[in-house]
């Protein structure tokens, strides 16, 4: 039965969750405390939400509370986007000028079809202005889709998950399939997606919260069941785990009531503001050209009136010519640019989204592109992450295969079995087809699969020693292992177990026993130390992981001794150390080496042991004869000036720790190397947040990882990482493509329509003419080049130079030709076409037909130079690969059959006369000329591009980053830590990042673009890392 009446309202539990309320502990008593309100939303603490419900699709629940969805911004209808394009200032001048020739064609000129300008002059602004809202439109309906993939995670919730069982589950669902009720299972990492109620602590006391995404408060809350249960949606889980009942969902939660507030839309990236700046130089050098162009033309118009008296045409003339100046100014200025970048963005974040990138702000795409550095982990991303215990060092014997349970005595496998099982907290979960998916560390799930094979049930013993765990240490990434604390089996058993694993060379030093096959407990001296030592070295030669098991007894206990982990980790008992095979992905040594060639220096980030690290970076084609692998606690001890000495080699960085990952991305960041750098885990935050482009894993990452990367590997493959390099390089080179065109055309037009009113041959390009030739220039070139897929070849290049020109001399060279070609053949055609075709210029109509000649042979050259710009190098193949691109050859045959109509059909709307078909293929061959020019403009060789040096006051601004402290590390997007260790083993204790021992950087708005560097801060973050 699901269709029971619940006793809360939303607005009753809102206030259970109510930001600096002193009263949330009042309304949780008149609630009747955490189980009356459980069992008010009718969920049982162990079973969660039942079956029966979950067939129904929880509709009675939803119909109460809601969906986890938050509402949207209201889509911005067309007709707004269209009122929008108004707003452009020499749109308006342009509609005002069209109006007044409208009027005078009307009112005072003689001849009926005088008012045909100025209609054509606003038809043709209501047409750029229409397809300027379809592209807004669209951009936007694009955007709010790859928002609505990006906000779509897993979560993991405790339900039932079968008729006849007796106690729920952990199961993992979409973020969107929570219901209020539902139990949330709460980990480090994890960024909460409802506001809930804590009511399990299953790590004794220690979960702790981040709570400044909503209070601003950036200390980590420490929750409680008496104390403080209130957990907040939009905060993230900093250590420790629990359960919690959801209370509130989508826009019942305070978070999706403060969402309303800040929908913002993604800030420009760093290209776009290139661009607009550039657009504005532009508009600028357009401006004056336009200013001197109806200058020429009213002193013409002065002359005349002086010469031959006043004519009432002479209106006409100046607001025709002053419509020219103003059509100039809309032609010049790029409002393209930034379309095109808006254009090849969303076009690559879709397709990128098929190739496993999931990008998570606009900018990293493009810079993306320009990395000379990728500083990567090495589980899940260089290897498959199919953890398989293969050989094991067991009770003092060493195995090369793993044996059958058989081998082992009784209590000697319990131990083994129990340790596993106790000190791990990831699952196998199956679904109905039976297929096996693995959930949490991959590492213990290998180690689950070995105890599997013994015919033990991990779940059963989780669900027995549950009620006696007294504490437990997650695994942590400085201190690399992971203890958990058992009570006696009852309350007369003073004894307590300890089991605690790790990396082994670090658990080695913690055993002074060991276990042997017969059940006895040995001492394990120096040699004995030296021999399993031995063994580790060569399983980790061959690749292996390995890691130790280890266990005590004791019972001298006091309640202090929990503050300390290191407290129960000494005299341990070495069960045994295991060898675990991860293979190396295929393919990933192929893109390694496709990354070399592109000239991206990659680097192993690991927490693995230097041997396994050094044996995996050989079989990726990592670590070559001439790189250095260094460990983790020799890079820490190294001054600045060493680390910057071994740094430019530095490939394989072994057992090493959150905070020696982001002193690398810093380090290389100083030396202006570009850095995209992988994470996972929560610690792994700092980093993703410093470097220039944050990877974060799509499977293993933690939310926290997630929320400060950049772009999301979906599949966790280094190669997907390769391809996002290529997407990158593909949006940078379909712009300055974009940038080539759109110059060229300039450059010919204003040039065309200056000359001509300077040597008296009036305005042949007419102001719709000019309009049409805008709606080419940047809506459909946008379209056309802005969407030219990647090819391989994007990889045999070096990254353009954070500080290198849009305009490289390549494509100086290619425009300045062009433009010079196109140049010649117009003017011949104004100042000799008479000649050549026999029209007098002297009759309106012959003029009319002679500028027709001019104004098609323009825009054909505009036709087939489109195809000349798809190269921005030396690389003569144009048409390779353009039939591959479906959009680009439809703009073409478009662009020409409507030019064909403006010509033949335009008459006196568009100011043209049909062509005879000897003109057309004439005009049509000028165009066509422009492929041999540009063929010839290749051959033509040009200096090579150079790096502009730093201004000083940009040095100064470099200098001036390097002065702020740790306290600037705290606005990790609402989430942040305090950390507090060094590099010292003593210090490391607290198992948290200590980012005030060095000079630590913080990039203000004004130094973004000369570093390349996010717009955010770099933030601390509590917590753990896997890698």
């Amino acid at each position: 039965m699901t269709d029971f009446e619940f006793e809360l309202t939303n607005e009753q539990l809102l206030e259970l969750s109510a930001i600096n309320d002193p009263n949330t502990h009042k309304n949780l008593e008149k609630l009747g405390g955490v189980k009356k309100i459980m069992k008010k939303l009718h969920v049982d603490p162990g079973m969660g939400l039942t079956l029966a419900e979950q067939k129904d699709n929880f509709s009675n629940r939803r119909s109460v509370y809601g969906e986890n969805r938050f509402d949207e911004p209201p889509h911005t209808p067309f007709w707004k986007l269209f009122v929008e394009t108004f707003k452009d200032t020499t749109l308006i001048i342009l509609i005002i000028a069209a109006v007044v020739s409208l009027a005078l064609g009307i009112f005072v000129e003689d001849n009926s079809g005088g008012w045909i300008e100025g209609t054509a002059i606003l038809i043709a602004v209501l047409i750029v202005s229409f397809v300027t809202a379809i592209n807004d439109y669209q951009k936007e309906k694009q955007f709010r889709a790859l928002n609505g993939v990006k906000e779509n995670i897993d979560v993991t919730l405790f339900r039932q998950t079968s008729k006849d069982a007796e106690i729920g589950e952990e199961v993992q669902v979409s973020v969107y399939e929570i219901n209020c009720g539902d139990i949330l299972v709460l980990k480090g990492g994890d960024k909460i997606p409802a506001d809930a109620l804590l009511f399990t602590e299953i790590q004794g006391g220690d979960l702790r919260i981040n709570e400044a995404s909503v209070t601003g408060e950036s200390k980590d809350i420490k929750k409680s069941l008496e104390e403080d249960p209130f957990v907040k949606s939009g905060t993230l889980v900093v250590s420790g785990e629990g359960r919690a009942v959801v209370t509130g969902v989508g826009m019942n939660s305070q978070y999706g009531r403060m969402k309303l507030n800040f929908n913002e839309p993604d800030p420009p990236t760093p290209l776009q503001d290139k661009l607009d700046k550039m657009a504005i130089l532009i508009g600028k050098i357009g401006l004056y050209c336009a200013i001197l162009t109806v200058g020429v033309l009213f002193i013409m118009i002065i002359i005349d009136w002086v010469r031959h008296g006043w004519d009432k045409e002479f209106i006409s003339e100046a607001v025709e010519a002053f419509i020219i100046g103003v059509t100039i100014v809309v032609v010049a200025v790029p409002e393209g640019l930034p379309l095109a970048v808006t254009i090849s963005l969303a076009y690559s974040m879709k397709k990128m989204m098929k190739d496993n990138n999931l990008v998570r702000r606009l900018a990293s795409c493009e810079t993306m592109g320009n990395a000379t550095n990728i500083c990567s982990d090495k589980t899940g991303t260089l290897t498959q992450n199919i953890m398989s215990v293969t050989q094991a060092y067991l009770f003092g014997t060493h195995y090369e295969k793993i044996p059958k349970k058989k081998k082992f005595i009784r209590g000697n496998l319990k131990i083994l079995n129990e340790s596993i099982a106790v000190n791990s907290r990831a699952f196998l979960e199956e679904d109905e087809k039976g297929r096996i998916t693995e959930v949490g560390s991959r590492t213990e799930c290998g180690l689950i699969r070995m105890i599997q094979k013994f015919n033990f049930d991990y779940k059963k013993c989780r669900v027995e020693n549950n009620p006696r765990t007294l504490h437990a240490y997650l695994f942590n990434s400085e201190k690399k292992r992971m203890t958990t604390i058992l009570n006696g089996v009852d309350e007369e058993d003073q004894k307590k177990i300890v089991y605690s694993k790790g990396a082994s060379e670090i658990m080695l030093e913690l055993c002074n026993r060991s276990l042997t096959e017969t059940g006895e407990i040995i001492e394990l001296d120096k040699s004995s130390k030296k021999e399993v030592t031995k063994i580790l070295n060569e399983m980790a030669s061959n690749g292996l992981r390995t890691l130790a098991l280890t266990y005590k007894e004791f019972e001298e206990y006091d309640e202090k001794m929990l503050e300390e982990q290191e407290n129960f980790e000494t005299d341990l008992i070495l069960i045994g150390i295991v060898g675990i095979k991860d293979p190396v992905r295929d393919g990933v040594p192929d893109a390694v080496l496709q990354c070399q060639k592109a000239g991206i220096t990659v680097r192993m980030v690991t927490g693995d042991n230097i041997l396994t690290a050094k044996h995996i970076a050989r079989e990726c084609n990592i670590l070559t004869e001439e790189g250095t692998a260094l460990e983790g606690y020799k890079f820490r001890k190294m001054s600045r000036e060493e680390k910057l000495e071994v740094v430019p080699t530095l490939q394989v960085l072994a057992r090493s720790s959150p905070q020696d990952k982001y002193d690398l991305v810093k380090l290389l960041m100083e030396l202006e190397e570009v850095v995209a750098v992988t994470g996972d885990g929560q610690n792994d935050a700092p980093a993703l947040k410093k470097a220039n482009v944050g990877l974060s894993m799509g499977i293993t990452g933690t939310d926290l990882a997630k929320e400060a990367s950049d772009i999301v590997i979906l599949d966790d493959n280094f190669t997907s990482i390769v391809t996002a390099v290529m997407w990158g390089r593909s949006v940078y080179d379909n712009i300055r493509k974009f940038l080539q065109f759109q110059l060229t055309v300039n450059l010919v037009a204003l040039s065309t329509a200056f000359l001509a009113a300077v040597s008296g041959k009036g305005t042949p390009l007419k102001a719709v003419q000019l309009l049409w030739v805008n709606l080419i220039m940047d809506t459909m070139a946008a379209l056309a080049l802005g969407t030219e897929p990647p090819t391989r070849k994007l990889l045999d290049r070096e990254p353009y130079h954070k500080r290198e020109s849009l305009l490289s001399n390549i494509m100086i060279r290619n425009l300045v030709g062009q433009g010079v070609y196109q140049l010649i053949v117009l003017l011949v055609i104004l100042y000799a076409g008479s000649k050549i075709w026999g029209y007098d210029i002297d009759i309106e109509d012959e003029k009319i037909h002679l500028y027709t000649i001019l104004f098609n042979a323009f825009v054909m050259c505009q036709v087939f130079n489109e195809i000349n710009c798809r190269k921005i190098d030396d690389d003569n193949r144009i048409f390779k690969g353009m039939f591959n691109n479906k959009i680009f050859v439809a703009i073409l045959v478009i662009t020409a059959a409507v030019q064909a109509v403006v010509v033949e059909v335009g008459g006196s709307f568009f100011s043209t006369t049909g062509l005879t078909w000897q003109e057309w293929i004439t005009c049509v061959a000028i165009g066509l000329f422009s492929i041999p020019v540009g063929f010839l403009l290749r051959l033509i060789p040009v200096p090579v591009d150079k790096i502009p040096d730093l201004k000083e006051s940009d040095k100064k601004k470099k200098k001036r980053r390097k002065t702020k402290t740790k306290k600037d590390f705290d606005e990790l997007e609402g989430s942040s830590g305090e950390q507090s260790s060094s590099n010292d083993d003593s210090e490391k204790k607290s198992g948290k990042i200590d980012l005030s021992n060095e000079e630590n950087e913080v990039v203000s708005s004004s130094d973004k673009e000369e570093s390349s560097e996010k717009e955010s801060s770099d933030k601390d973050n509590t917590t753990t890392s896997s890698d």
